[in-house]
C-alpha cells in the first residue's frame, strides 16, 4: 500500500478508516496499518498536530468513537483505588470522618463521588503534590 492508497483510505473518514483498519488487523495479516501510520506519523509533522492525534485516537478505537472505546476500557477497570497523583498547588481534601490516618487525602472527583460533603472534612491546596487515597483501606475506613 502506497502513501496515495493511505490517503484514499483516509478519505473514508476517521471512523470508516478506523473500522477498515480494525478489520484488516483482525484478519491476522494487516497490510494497511503500517502505510497509514507512515502518513499520519510522518516525522516532518509537528508533535502537537491535533488532526494527527485525533486520527490516532480513532484508530485505537477501532471503528467506535474514542469516547465509546474509553467507556468500554473503563468497564474493565475493577480497581478499587483511585491512585491519582497530583502536582503542587492542586486542591485536594481530607475527610476526618472516613480517614484513619491524618495524612490521608483524596482528589476532588473522589470527594464528590463519595459524597463527603456532610462529613468532617477540609479542603486544602497541596503544597508538595500528593496521591489520592480513595479505596486504600490502610488509611481510610472501608465504607469511606
Amino acid at each position: 500500500m502506497s502513501n496515495s492508497s493511505a490517503i484514499v483510505l483516509m478519505k473514508k473518514g476517521k471512523r470508516g478508516a478506523a473500522a477498515y483498519i480494525h478489520a484488516d488487523c483482525a484478519s491476522g495479516a494487516p497490510q494497511h496499518l503500517g502505510p497509514l501510520l507512515d502518513v499520519l506519523l510522518n516525522p516532518s509533522k509537528t508533535l502537537d498536530d491535533w488532526e494527527t492525534l485525533d486520527w490516532c485516537r480513532w484508530l485505537i478505537a477501532g471503528g467506535r468513537t474514542p469516547d465509546e472505546f474509553a467507556s468500554i476500557v473503563r468497564s474493565y477497570d475493577k480497581h478499587d483505588k483511585c491512585g491519582l497523583v497530583w502536582i503542587p498547588r492542586v486542591v485536594a481534601y481530607r475527610c476526618r470522618t472516613c480517614g484513619i490516618s491524618p495524612c490521608m487525602s483524596i482528589c476532588r472527583e473522589c470527594f464528590h463521588r463519595g459524597d463527603h460533603s456532610t462529613h468532617d472534612f477540609n479542603m486544602f491546596l497541596s503544597q508538595a503534590g500528593g496521591a489520592c487515597d480513595c479505596g486504600d483501606n490502610s488509611v481510610m475506613k472501608e465504607d469511606g
